[in-house]
């Protein structure tokens, strides 16, 4: 029989990984019979997985009706681009001299190759890959711990927005491109003010995305 700690860590990182990909979408209540068929597991890792998730802002456990998705508000997504706009550009300025090339030059390369294919989850964890390998550059635990919690909120939004915004694929890989070739170029100062127009557009993307979607939850 698998410990019952092993059970949790596997049934927290499998539903996790379905709320960041969306296969659990915002507003969606979750069946705990369901999750405990799917994962293979008991009642209590099910449970311990879902109050950890709660603790994580991705559920809501509401008494006598279920566990929910949360949604993703307006409001969030403002502090999500809030705190990417403050420390993302600032990362690259005082760290960016910092990242190897053979790295910068390796997500050059998948970039140019993907292709940019819309509809395609590849191109969201092309994504989500680029600004964590950028982010990695930093040494600071307390910035890594709050991006980690900010990438994975942002993860969904993109994947989300982008069901919607497929012409920012392209878009954004030509930003991501200008973004890599100041790093290459060492000229970590105009690879940040690259990074602030990167992040403007994304935000301005996403929230005309949800600003006309009647299906998204709008709080101000």
């Amino acid at each position: 029989m698998e410990p019952k700690e092993n059970l949790k860590e596997k049934a927290y990182a499998i539903i996790k990984n379905k709320i960041i990909c969306c296969e659990y979408r915002p507003g969606q209540f979750l069946n705990e019979q369901e999750l405990r068929e799917s994962v293979g597991a008991s009642r209590t890792p099910i449970r311990e997985a879902l109050n950890k998730l709660e603790q994580e802002g991705l559920l809501e456990i509401l008494p006598k009706r279920g566990v929910l998705v949360r949604d993703i508000t307006l409001q969030e997504v403002n502090a999500i681009f809030e705190i990417r706009c403050m420390i993302e550009p600032y990362v690259l300025e005082t760290y960016g001299h910092l990242l190897a090339l053979s790295d910068i030059q390796d997500m050059y390369r998948k970039i140019r190759a993907s292709g940019c294919e819309t509809n395609n989850l590849y191109e969201y964890d092309l994504d989500h890959n680029l600004h964590e390998m950028l982010v990695r550059a930093c040494d600071n635990p307390y910035i890594l711990e709050l991006m980690a919690k900010v990438f994975v909120q942002n993860h969904r939004l993109r994947i989300l927005s982008g069901q919607n915004l497929e012409y920012r694929l392209r878009e954004t890989a030509m930003e991501h491109e200008q973004i890599l070739y100041w790093l290459e170029q060492r000229q970590p100062h105009k690879a940040a003010e690259a990074m602030r127009v990167h992040l403007r557009h994304a935000k301005e993307a996403a929230i005309n995305m949800m600003t006309n979607s009647k299906g998204w939850k709008q709080i101000i």
